[in-house]
């Protein structure tokens, strides 16, 4: 990873070619100011910079530099990984079972009866809705 960013960085040393205008580049912009543009393009059409593209593009997974800053994930994570980190988290509801004649049976809120034989208290997974 460090001689990726090496060699994203490395054009930068010589800054003065980057910032002056140059009859070499569309409409004798600066390089740099082409180079912004690019990116705002890249971000606006995908959401992503131009260097995550690139990324996306080497390593065959999703990569954003803007989701590992926020603190979302890793760097670059495969469509499993990006799945599980969006995924809701699951609610947890009590369920009251009760003694009957056939079988045990279930209710989200404790009988009002005091005839109900109590059978025992579980957590039942409330998954969510899509």
């Amino acid at each position: 990873m460090r001689y990726i960013a090496l060699a994203f960085l490395f054009p930068f040393l010589s800054g003065c070619w980057f910032t002056t205008p140059n009859s070499s580049m569309p409409f004798g912009a600066a390089p740099l100011t082409v180079w912004g543009a690019g990116e705002a393009v890249s971000y606006l059409a995908t959401g992503k910079i131009m260097e995550d593209n690139v990324a996306s593009f080497f390593t065959g997974k999703d990569c954003s530099l803007s989701r590992k800053l926020k603190g979302e994930g890793k760097y670059c994570m495969t469509a499993l990984e990006l799945e599980r980190a969006n995924r809701p988290p699951w609610k947890v509801q009590k369920v009251y079972c009760y003694q009957s004649l056939a079988a045990p049976t279930c209710y989200t809120r404790p009988s009002p009866y005091p005839t109900d034989t109590l059978i025992g208290v579980y957590d039942r997974p409330v998954y969510p809705a899509k």
